[in-house]
């Protein structure tokens, strides 16, 4: 799991449309970032597979400056309208601005966007989703033939 995750980190996709990877079971995975231009911005990520009900998704971007250089700091993000919690945290020279998403349950097409300011920098990170599992049709026909039992039965003693 861990060589697909890195395989997948080492060509992050863009703002725009984004695909998840199935790395291991249900698990989808989308590495993500950009090099924002200068000032203010307003990134919009849209991921082309759907995800069904029920799914959980959780994440994070991340920026690391150094003396302030190469700095992006997030001031709002939000997955389908889900706030992913910003923070700035200091540590010696360095600065590490995160944007995690904390699992969430998702369903549906999926759209992160992220806000921020840079003064040069990029950032980076990954968003999975755990995938509810769809039942099968054998599950279906399953249950209506177990329910065709129980009416059945329930004839049977009204008799």
């Amino acid at each position: 799991m861990a060589a697909s995750s890195l395989a997948a980190a080492a060509a992050p996709q863009g703002p725009g449309p984004v695909t998840l990877v199935n790395t291991s079971a249900n698990l989808w995975t989308a590495s993500i970032g950009n090099t924002p231009m200068l000032g203010v911005f307003t990134d919009v990520f849209t991921f082309t597979n759907p995800v069904t009900a029920n799914s959980t998704a959780y994440g994070t971007l991340i920026n690391t400056s150094f003396m302030g250089w190469s700095n992006v700091t997030f001031t709002a993000a939000d997955l389908n309208g889900i706030a992913l919690i910003t923070n700035a945290t200091p540590w010696g020279p360095m600065t590490f601005n995160t944007a995690t998403l904390l699992p969430s349950s998702v369903t549906g097409p999926l759209t992160l966007t992220v806000h921020g300011v840079s003064n040069g920098g990029s950032y980076g990170g990954d968003i999975n989703v755990l995938m509810a599992p769809v039942p099968e049709p054998e599950t279906y026909a399953m249950l209506i033939g177990g329910l065709g039992i129980l009416a059945m039965l329930r004839r049977r003693r009204q008799q």
